[in-house]
């Protein structure tokens, strides 16, 4: 993935280089430098941590494909079974959740 700031914002502006000092501070400058293209833009190059949301996003997608296919088929053939306990949780945890939110209590 590659982010490229449009903004142009130079890297004195950077608040993480400001006040920097000691052995540090010019390798700290050098990146940032280093971060701005030729034509003045910053740019970004996220690997690793991009990399790893980007596949379990992915994953997630296909899980859920599947699950929404296993579905379909059932309520096509007439063998989707109800589970009304898990329903009715569901509704009054809903509820619960809501009265809680806007400022109700939920017990008397």
């Amino acid at each position: 993935m590659k982010i490229v700031d449009q903004n142009n914002l130079s890297p004195a502006l950077v608040p993480s280089t400001q006040g920097a000092s000691g052995p540090e501070s010019g390798k700290r400058r050098e990146a940032s430098r280093a971060a701005v293209t030729g034509d003045g833009r910053d740019s970004a190059d996220l690997s690793g941590l991009a990399g790893k949301i980007s596949e379990a996003v992915s994953k997630d997608s296909t899980h859920r494909a599947t699950e929404v296919e296993q579905l379909r088929s059932q309520v096509a053939n007439g063998t989707y079974q109800v589970d009304a306990a898990a329903t009715s949780r569901g509704i009054v945890n809903d509820s619960l959740a809501n009265a809680a939110s806007a400022g109700g209590s939920s017990k008397k």
